[in-house]
């Protein structure tokens, strides 16, 4: 009887040890606790003429399976003056099995949609939602 119980007792520890050591959902990539960065430039016009702004974004995520925030800071960087966001912005989405990555700030002040590809995030930002650029690449900075 004591010996029927320890077989048992040892079956269930290693099946319980495996289950651990498996992901709750495979394939799914992991950005939790990371920071991407990205500096692009946004062409703005001012009074008939176009300015090319360079832009410095960094996003810093918080991941629960499938649900992704981020705080993003943003900042503007002519050379002559330098514009920083005042505070961060934080953006919501989700990230796909496929890689794909939607994020949207609550006020449509910020978003992004684009896709990890290896050790990139290539996709669109839109800023103030009057402003998209594509083509923008991430790169993992933390």
């Amino acid at each position: 009887m004591n010996r029927s119980r320890t077989l048992i007792l040892t079956g269930v520890l290693l099946v319980m040890t495996l289950a651990a050591c498996i992901p709750a959902v495979p394939f799914l990539r992991n950005v939790d606790g990371q920071t991407w960065s990205a500096r692009f430039q946004v062409d703005v016009q001012v009074a008939g003429t176009t300015i090319r702004l360079p832009v410095d974004l960094a996003l810093t995520f918080s991941q629960r399976l499938q649900d992704v925030t981020a705080k993003a800071t943003l900042q503007y960087d002519t050379g002559i003056f330098r514009l920083q966001t005042g505070g961060l912005v934080d953006l919501t989405g989700r990230i796909g099995l496929d890689d794909h990555l939607e994020l949207r700030s609550g006020s449509n002040v910020l978003a992004f949609d684009g896709s990890f590809a290896g050790e990139r995030l290539v996709g669109t930002v839109s800023i103030a939602g009057v402003v998209p650029v594509g083509n923008v690449t991430f790169t993992r900075t933390r």
